[in-house]
């Protein structure tokens, strides 16, 4: 088993293996897909509500964030292995709430119809 020093000078390392690269990419490529398919929905069923837009410009960025760092994460030395973890963790959980945020105020409005 590694010591704790080994594992956290491993983490402040760029990441060389291109398949770990490319299946970040996979990652943050799904997660801007998601984000979109969710900014679509509220946009074609919703009605404008007050919180709505707010949602959608939320969403929206998250989607734009994810599918701007592609190029970068591809790269060999742009981010270290700790910065790929916090990000995509960040994005992921950003597009997480914000879809279930949507629909709670799609099932609102729904209801109050």
């Amino acid at each position: 088993m590694k010591s704790l020093s080994e594992r956290i000078n491993w983490y402040k390392q760029p990441e060389t293996r291109k398949w770990k690269r490319l299946w970040h990419c996979v990652e943050l490529s799904l997660i801007s897909l998601s984000a979109l398919v969710v900014l679509v929905v509220v946009y074609m069923y919703g009605n404008g509500t007050k919180l709505q837009p707010l949602l959608m410009l939320f969403t929206g960025m998250v989607a734009l964030s994810s599918a701007c760092l592609l190029p970068s994460f591809y790269s060999l030395s742009t981010f270290k292995r700790w910065h790929i973890q916090l990000i995509t963790l960040g994005l992921g959980s950003g597009a997480g709430i914000s879809a279930v945020a949507a629909f709670v105020v799609l099932e609102l409005q729904y209801v109050s119809s």
